[in-house]
């Protein structure tokens, strides 16, 4: 059983749970949905065909899942401050076609940057603004809110929840299980699924910034043990190249016209499925009951009798 925690390896995760149980690729890639990649599709729940989810499972079931009963039951956590840049990066930075509508108004919401300075000023507003009120709608959106709740480490039985470092290990771990269980496949190996272009820089991380993630995201460095704020894995770079920057806009671009494409495409299909629908014979106009009748002409013998005032 695989709990997943938004921009923690999900993607990648995700395709090896559905090659794994033999889902159609090509089901998810003709999807109509506004993703910006097919590796994305992945994501829409209501296409998978072979993978009970847990939510959908009697109670009965779902008691039995548990490493005591044979079950590998596992998910994959990432470093706080290194999670939130990138889900800042990829939906709101790089204008993901649902979060424009949702909070492209808001007064956090970054600019498309023209320089390093940009990116990191804005980055910078968006953390002090969540810092100032993390009850705020986006916190409660999976990509920005901690990961032990989602994860509700205190009720549900693990077999353990790695850190992406440990990523290696878990891949050993899990197939040692699944050959267990029969599985007489190649060695398990996750996909490339990160298309953002930026890596974290130091400059990105002023005391300030940090200080204000270790406080929303307290309590994760606290449950999965990251006792250092800032992220590992930086670039040694200062400020981002031109390059890098450039490639922003394109991107959004790109998402905005795969967005325009989904909608429309949507909206013939309505039309299509409205077009192919039996007609319906219309219902024959209601008849005067016979006392109706009656009464009518009463009343018109008695116009002509009684006089009119």
């Amino acid at each position: 059983m695989y709990v997943s925690v938004n921009k923690a390896a999900c993607t990648s995760l995700k395709w090896l749970v559905a090659d794994l149980q033999g889902e159609d690729r090509e089901r998810f890639h003709r999807s109509l949905s506004r993703e910006v990649s097919r590796t994305m599709t992945i994501h829409r729940r209501s296409l998978w065909q072979h993978t009970p989810m847990a939510k959908r499972l009697p109670d009965a079931q779902l008691a039995e899942i548990s490493p005591d009963n044979g079950w590998f039951v596992f998910a994959v956590v990432r470093h706080p401050t290194a999670r939130f840049f990138s889900a800042w990066q990829s939906k709101l930075l790089l204008r993901e076609p649902w979060w424009v509508p949702e909070f492209g108004g808001e007064p956090w919401f970054p600019r498309i940057p023209s320089s390093s300075e940009e990116i990191v000023e804005d980055f910078a507003r968006f953390v002090e603004a969540m810092a100032a009120d993390p009850e705020q709608r986006i916190m409660r959106n999976r990509h920005f809110t901690p990961q032990a709740p989602i994860l509700a480490v205190d009720r549900m039985d693990y077999t353990k929840v790695y850190e992406t470092r440990e990523i290696p290990q878990l891949l050993q771990d899990f197939e040692a299980h699944l050959r267990l269980q029969g599985y007489d496949g190649g060695p398990l190996k996750l996909e490339r699924a990160n298309e953002t272009p930026l890596k974290p820089i130091r400059s990105l991380f002023s005391d300030e910034v940090l200080a204000q993630i270790k406080a929303i995201h307290a309590i994760d460095f606290e449950t999965f043990g990251y006792d250092d704020v800032m992220p590992g894995g930086l670039d040694p770079a200062d400020r981002y190249e031109d390059a890098a920057i450039n490639e922003i806009p394109r991107l959004i671009e790109r998402g905005e016209r795969i967005s325009d494409l989904a909608l429309r495409a949507r909206a013939y299909k309505r039309r299509a499925e409205r077009a192919a629908a039996p007609a319906r014979t219309p219902a024959p106009a209601p008849q005067p009951s016979a006392v109706r009748v009656l009464a009518f002409r009463a009343k018109r013998k008695l116009a002509r009798v009684l006089p009119v005032r």
